[in-house]
Order: structure tokens, then C-alpha cells, then sequence
């Protein structure tokens, strides 16, 4: 490798060190400007593989009351209760309700949520906010089937759902086209359209 070659390569890494810090700091940045836009808030989990079935709760542990990105109440089955759902222990006040919390050596099967590989669901009671993680392609089925599984796991309607707090995205190894955005729900004002 020749030395100007060497320099480029320094320069690139570098200019991708602050662009990923910039986007970091857009993510955890706090509140959306404009009304209606969701909160962005969480780094993007590790990709999966294909899933075979999903677990959706029934909603029998009751019901609980979280913010919506305006400050109101939606109230919703209690998710944090429903025997699927786990609790992140890296991160006090972070759930999983579907997916992998990705960092489990020894006991693979406490950190699953959901019976689901193809998307992450995470909930942070802290800002009361849901970051989902696509990690399979194409990225418009996975976003399909989670919308599904996370209307039913709520128990809420489609408006209602465009009222949570959340950022829905994919990593770049996944698809780098439409990594770094917020996708949002297919349903909701201002979502990415996505190939399925």
C-alpha cells in the first residue's frame, strides 16, 4: 500500500469516526423539533437471523399509562409485565419485548424476547421511548411484522402507535441506504417508504 494511499484510508476513517459521532449525538440529541416527529433516541442492536415464529402476549397482565411524544397519556396493556417481555440488566429501565439483548455468553435463552430474530424491540421507562432495530432484509417485511407484534403487544391502534416516542432504524450492515434514519411506522405521517 502506498503511502497516499495509506493517508487516504487515515482520512476516511476519521471523517467516518465523526460522521457516526454526529449521528449519535442527532439520536440522543432529546426531543424532535417539529411536532408529530418521533423522539430518536437509542444505538441500533446486533443483526439476526431469520425467525420462525412470533410470541405475541395477550395482554392479561393488565394495563399500564406511558407519555406520548407530545406529553400526553396512552394507556396500553402492561407490557413490562406480560411474562415475554425481559428486562435489559446492562441497563436499569430498559426492556426488551422482542428480540435478543445480544450480549448473553452463557445463558442464550434469558436474553430472548418473543420467540423473534428479524427486529429488536427495546423500552426505556427512563423517557418512556421504543427503539426498534430491523436486522433482516427486506427491511419493509420486517418493519410489516413488527408493526403487527408491537400493536398487539400495546393493544393500541395504529394513530396511537404514531404517537410513542420511537425511532425505528436499520445498522448499515443490514442496509446502509437507509441506516442512520428514522424510519417510522409505514402507517404513520412522514415514514420512509421501504422495498419489501
Amino acid at each position: 500500500m502506498t503511502t497516499k494511499r495509506l493517508i487516504y484510508w487515515i482520512i476516511g476513517i476519521i471523517i467516518l469516526m465523526i460522521g457516526v459521532g454526529v449521528v449519535l449525538a442527532l439520536m440522543l440529541g432529546g426531543k424532535s423539533a417539529e411536532p408529530g416527529t418521533p423522539q430518536q433516541p437509542v444505538t441500533l442492536p446486533v443483526s439476526g437471523t431469520a425467525t420462525s415464529s412470533l410470541q405475541i402476549p395477550d395482554g392479561s397482565a393488565g394495563t399500564m399509562t406511558i407519555t406520548d411524544f407530545e406529553g400526553g397519556s396512552l394507556v396500553t396493556n402492561d407490557f413490562v409485565n406480560n411474562g415475554t417481555t425481559i428486562p435489559d440488566a446492562a441497563n436499569q429501565g430498559r426492556y426488551l419485548l422482542a428480540g435478543d439483548l445480544g450480549y448473553c455468553l452463557t445463558n442464550e435463552a434469558a436474553c430472548k424476547a418473543g420467540g423473534i430474530t428479524d427486529f429488536n424491540i427495546f423500552y426505556d421507562s427512563a423517557d418512556q421511548s421504543f427503539a426498534v432495530a430491523l436486522l433482516v432484509e427486506p427491511i419493509g417485511r420486517t418493519r410489516l411484522v413488527m408493526e403487527t407484534f408491537l400493536a398487539r403487544t400495546l393493544g393500541v391502534s395504529q394513530p396511537d402507535m404514531c404517537r410513542l416516542n420511537y425511532y425505528i432504524g436499520v445498522t448499515s450492515d443490514i442496509n446502509s441506504f437507509f441506516a442512520g434514519k428514522n424510519l417510522g411506522f409505514s402507517f404513520c405521517q412522514g415514514a420512509t417508504k421501504l422495498p419489501e
